[in-house]
């Protein structure tokens, strides 16, 4: 780990929560998320950005580790991809095990909404990367 991954991933956890804010606070605040979901005035809003860094962490980590992910389009792109599966999994686990997910089709609507999120944040995370670097877009080898 170093100091850029690092920044990137908090950028990208910042994102991440406002995103959250726009998607689940604004745009869907009259979803309901049944019974296991906190009402809007009881959600944990620490423990939510403390989520949301750590997700922005993970996503840095990885991408850090890919050498073509230096830009806002390839940070994108493997976002959307990583947050799009992650969501098909997890959310395939919960309804599989649990009733906190009581329909399939929802296993598909979060998958959608993850990889737009998802693509967003690894969207920052990859132009932060990006930045300074050789063959990066806008960056000219002298």
């Amino acid at each position: 780990m170093n100091t850029k991954m690092l920044i990137g991933g908090v950028i990208g956890g910042i994102v991440y929560f406002l995103l959250g804010w726009l998607v689940y606070g604004i745009i869907f605040a009259d979803m309901d998320g049944g019974v296991c979901m906190r009402p809007h005035d009881a959600v944990l809003l620490p423990w939510i950005f403390i989520g949301n860094i750590f997700t922005g962490l993970m996503l840095s980590y990885v991408f850090s580790r890919m050498a073509t992910v230096t830009t806002f389009g390839s940070g994108a792109i493997a976002g959307a991809i990583i947050g799009l599966l992650s969501a098909i999994g997890m959310n395939g686990l919960m309804y599989g095990t649990s009733t906190m997910i009581e329909n399939p089709t929802h296993i598909l609507i979060g998958a959608v909404m993850n990889a737009v999120m998802w693509g967003i944040v690894g969207g920052a995370i990859g132009w932060w990367l990006g930045r300074g670097v050789v063959g990066a877009r806008g960056v000219s080898p002298t």
